[in-house]
């Protein structure tokens, strides 16, 4: 066992029951065979947000709970982006060649800001290189197709409610966003009537139950999209999964009308 996971369980022991659900499910999904092109890619995004979580629960483990917090937003964009690429697979090739050309413009972008400096480690792209990497990214015209969009069309907010995370949204990915933009919120607090800077590391360590709920809730809302819309043979353990978050109160069943 990692050594962080130690420390995690030591100073959260109910996180063991989360732990043992989410592994579970988890290993399966990362270790799916290959199918086809779109299950494939969904499922090596489940495998980056694996990646995600066991970043923030490290964090925790070392009591870097503010840093923990902000990893959640990652986590959170992450989900929805593959949620939203689950559902539509006709996103496919959008979803593809959006990282097409990212990777075109940081090596040009790499390029440009080092261009005459020598730095150890660093290779400096010639411009035939540069070239022959736009070609095959055919990085012209995906750049038109995009224009300033990204590959799903959407800004967060929209993308959120185009798979169904307005809860999620409405709560901690706010708060999430304000640590993780550095704003004031971080350190100022309303203290003796007047607003000071009066927040530190000491009253930031509450993020840490925050941060394990929120990301435990997040990756079942993936499993589950998962599960379900890509028929992955894991039925009872996303059940499994979901009735560990309604035992928290982190998911309500809806109303009967």
């Amino acid at each position: 066992m990692p050594e962080y996971l130690k420390l995690l369980l030591a100073r959260y022991p109910t996180f063991g029951d989360d732990a043992i659900i989410i592994v579970n499910i988890g290993s399966k999904i990362n270790r799916f065979p290959r199918r086809d092109d779109h299950t494939d890619v969904c499922i090596n995004q489940c495998r980056v947000a694996w990646e995600w979580l066991n970043s923030i629960h490290c964090l925790i483990a070392y009591d870097y709970c503010l840093g923990a917090a902000s990893l959640c937003r990652n986590l959170f964009e992450l989900v929805a982006g593959t949620v939203f690429l689950i559902e539509n697979p006709n996103k496919l090739q959008d979803f593809i060649d959006y990282g097409k050309m990212v990777a075109y413009e940081i090596v040009e972008a790499t390029a440009q800001s080092v261009s005459g400096i020598s730095m150890v480690g660093v290779n400096v792209p010639e411009a035939r290189y540069l070239q022959a990497f736009r070609t095959k990214a055919d990085y012209d015209n995906v750049k038109k197709h995009f224009g300033k969009d990204k590959w799903h069309g959407k800004s967060i907010k929209l993308l959120v409610q185009a798979v169904g995370m307005e809860a999620l949204y409405g709560s901690f990915y706010k708060e999430a966003s304000a640590i993780t933009h550095g704003d004031a919120y971080i350190t100022l607090g309303y203290k003796q009537g007047r607003w000071q800077f009066s927040k530190d590391v000491r009253s930031w360590n509450h993020y840490g139950d925050v941060a394990i709920d929120f990301s435990f809730a997040s990756m079942g809302t993936l499993y589950h999209r998962a599960v379900h819309k890509l028929k992955l043979p894991f039925v009872p353990d996303i059940q499994a999964v979901m009735g560990r978050l309604m035992q928290k109160g982190l998911l309500k069943l809806p109303e009967k009308t």
